[in-house]
């Protein structure tokens, strides 16, 4: 296998595993489909370049967004990287809970920030929310939101955003644009 399908299949493998570990013990939705809405896949597929700012500093920030249809459309593999002078990244997988429905992004970020799970609940007035589940350890009050506003077919723009508090407060880390180039 070459490593970029062996790479793929282990990240599809543990999104499989975290789904089911994530689920809440009780549902009483019924089964949904495990794929992602096929619009969401037509609408993001492709790579994106963008620009914005740093909340608190004010300090100029570029990046590249590469979302890839993967798994039968049914996920997104994402991949999100700073241009120098930053150097963040990360890699996603966005699917579905295929026992709840809901939206679920597993993230992986440099910097030893380790592995996230995120959920959403799909676009709602042109936005689409991806927020960490609350902790097990109810004093870990630490949570992330990242926010994708849909400008248009070719444009969308992103916020991030971490609390301290739990989620009763979100002070905001950074806002890019970004554009579809392919």
């Amino acid at each position: 296998m070459r490593p970029s399908l062996v790479n793929r299949s282990l990240l599809a493998l543990l999104v499989c595993i975290l789904t089911a570990v994530i689920a809440p013990a009780s549902s009483a939705a019924a089964p949904a489909k495990g794929a992602l809405p096929p619009d969401m896949v037509a609408y993001f597929a492709g790579t994106w370049t963008g620009s914005g700012a740093f909340a608190r500093s004010g300090k100029p920030l570029a990046s590249d967004y590469r979302f890839t249809p993967d798994i039968e459309n049914q996920c997104l593999v994402v991949h999100q990287k700073e241009k120098p002078p930053n150097d963040f990244e990360f890699v996603a997988l966005w699917s579905v809970n295929s026992d709840t429905g809901q939206l679920i992004m597993l993230l992986v970020a440099n910097h030893e920030a380790g592995a996230s799970v995120l959920r959403g609940s799909g676009w709602q007035d042109g936005k689409l929310t991806f927020e960490t589940a609350p902790p097990d350890d109810p004093k870990d009050l630490g949570r992330e939101r990242f926010t994708f506003y849909r400008e248009s077919a070719t444009a969308f723009h992103t916020m991030y955003e971490w609390s301290r508090d739990g989620g009763k407060t979100w002070a905001v880390g950074d806002r890019q644009s970004f554009t579809k180039t392919s």
